[in-house]
């Protein structure tokens, strides 16, 4: 019986050893699972937010060469209806994509999107003859520009990247199908 006494400490000390070794390990696999799931979201996020803003600017550009058109008084010509018919497949595009940021996206990134779709809208509404104050035009152009500039900044700030805000463009990086002397940076 001495014996077992004597061998009691030696068998406490290898259980609770095993033991914090498996508590250890436990915490160390879950903190790793934790990280790669974390890791996995994080992509996904980036990539629903890159092609949400790629399909906004897409829509954005189709309807400056649609308001393009309207301007030059080519709102029944062929071309201006195919630009149309071409906006609302890429309107629908856009829809599509935002369910993913829907599901994935950071509230404050939901909220700078809705800003950024609703400014782009606006001009939407000037290509399709719905919006006839050409004198606001300018205006909402800028709103288009601090509005995604508002996007990036929100998506940089939930994807944790910290290298700094994004420079502005240049004036003369206009959209395609810009009206003559409308350059916008976007």
């Amino acid at each position: 019986m001495s014996g077992i006494v004597q061998q009691l400490p030696a068998l406490i000390g290898v259980v609770i050893g095993a033991l914090a070794s498996y508590l250890a390990g436990a915490a160390s696999e879950r903190t790793r699972w934790q990280r790669e799931r974390s890791s996995r979201w994080d992509e996904k996020r980036a990539q629903a937010y890159a092609d949400y803003g790629h399909a906004v600017k897409n829509v954005y550009v189709q309807c400056r060469r649609a308001a393009a058109l309207r301007k030059q008084g080519a709102e029944s010509s062929a071309a201006y209806n195919e630009a149309l018919a071409d906006l609302g497949k890429l309107t629908d595009e856009r829809t599509a994509i935002w369910e993913s940021v829907l599901l994935l996206g950071h509230p404050d990134t939901i909220a700078a999107a809705r800003i950024w779709h609703r400014s782009v809208w606006q001009v939407e509404l000037f290509a399709r003859g719905e919006r006839t104050d050409t004198d606001k035009w300018e205006g909402v152009l800028e709103d288009v520009i601090k509005d995604r500039a508002r996007f990036h900044a929100a998506v940089r700030q939930d994807l944790g990247i910290t290298s700094g805000d994004v420079p502005p463009g240049d004036p003369w990086e206009s959209a395609a199908g810009a009206a003559p002397g409308q350059a916008t940076a976007i």
